[in-house]
């Protein structure tokens, strides 16, 4: 992600200062951001030379090029002391009034800005996989940010060719990963609960809802540890869980998905990703498989995090979705989303509790989209 990021800075033409714990890592990152300005170039997708671009970029292992930065961006792994260690070294070497951003994609900004003495300076700036690819970038206020940090980073992104969604309100999961999160679990709650199968949860999604992977075959190709650590810090910080021990099984196993060559799918080799072979049919409709996402989004809209086309534009940009989750929800009939809610709630299921939303958009027989 670092050094993704790096890039697309400096195909916008920015100079860049790229910093990390080893020359090795360095110099690996070097590498393929070479052979991405390569294919990009041959493609005709940018029109400046590799070699001009990469010259906009100095690599160091010491905090010490930062001295004149007006924009850091931290990438490191997710552990909230490992950032927090970044941003002490940040705050000390980077002007007074520039900006801070971190790239977690589920930690509160909050968490990360208190240990700065600049908090109305740091924001989140969450980038997809890989960045010189995916166009979507969540910006993400703490309670502390001010409007004009909010504001420039806003910018930031568009300078970068980034479209950028921004919530009004920190939310732990942000939008991207609160939605794939009530996917998960309803995934899992329909398998756990002997309703469908693995492979007929992936059907619906693949071949009735179109999107580009199962739900299944997406968690393999993210890393199955990777969900198991974000399920773990949202549903800590206040979102409702699902029952579910299919995934932290498969960690247990070492079975981490794509990256190990097998998860809930067995793949060719470790890292080598092919898509999975899905039977055609499924019981599974697909407004059920989408109905807790959905009520997930209501929440959002209720709480003023963000709208419903904002959360359409997340699932549309960050995971290539054919249409977004509330203009799904549209299209599948509101009244079907509430009546699964309501029959999988009265099961004991109490994430599953319908939005007031929701309720209000039935019983006026309102949509997200007007025709």
């Amino acid at each position: 992600m670092g050094h993704g990021i790096a890039e697309v800075a400096a195909i916008s033409g920015m100079e860049v200062k790229l910093i990390d714990v080893s020359w090795d890592i360095l110099n690996r990152a070097k590498e393929r951001m070479t052979d991405s300005l390569k294919r990009l170039y041959e493609r005709g997708v940018i029109k400046d030379s590799p070699d001009s671009i990469m010259s906009l970029i100095e690599m160091s292992v010491s905090y010490d090029v930062a001295k004149s930065v007006d924009f850091a961006i931290e990438a490191v792994p997710e552990i909230l002391d490992l950032k927090r260690k970044v941003f002490n070294e940040l705050d000390k070497v980077v002007p007074k009034e520039s900006i801070l951003a971190t790239n977690t994609s589920s930690i509160p900004i909050s968490d990360v800005a208190e240990t700065t003495s600049r908090k109305q300076k740091v924001i989140g700036m969450h980038f997809f996989n890989p960045p010189p690819l995916m166009k979507l970038v969540e910006v993400i206020p703490s309670k502390y940010t001010s409007e004009e940090t909010v504001d420039f980073t806003v910018d930031l992104s568009k300078k970068m060719g980034k479209t950028p969604v921004r919530l009004r309100v920190e939310v732990p999961g942000f939008v991207s990963n609160r939605i794939f999160l009530r996917l998960l679990q309803e995934a899992c709650r329909e398998v756990e609960a002997g309703e469908a199968t693995i492979e007929e949860v992936d059907s619906t999604a693949r071949n009735k809802l179109n999107l580009p992977m199962g739900i299944f075959e997406l968690a393999d190709y993210v890393g199955l540890d990777v969900v198991v650590d974000l399920w773990k810090v949202i549903v800590e910080r206040g979102a409702s869980d699902v029952k579910c021990s299919s995934f932290k099984r498969k960690v247990e196993a070492k079975e981490l998905g794509v990256k190990t060559g097998k998860g809930f799918y067995t793949y060719p080799s470790p890292g080598k990703y092919s898509k999975v072979k899905l039977p055609q049919e499924s019981r599974l409709k697909p407004e059920r498989l989408i109905s807790l996402a959905v009520n997930e989004g209501a929440w959002l809209i209720e709480n003023d995090i963000v709208n419903a086309h904002e959360i359409d534009t997340v699932m549309k940009l960050g995971f290539n979705f054919p249409k977004g989750i509330m203009e799904m929800a549209d299209s599948l009939g509101l009244e079907n989303i509430v009546n699964n809610l309501k029959g999988i709630y009265n099961l004991g299921y109490k994430a599953y509790e319908p939005n007031p939303i929701l309720l209000n958009m039935v019983s006026s027989g309102a949509k997200f989209y007007k025709a």
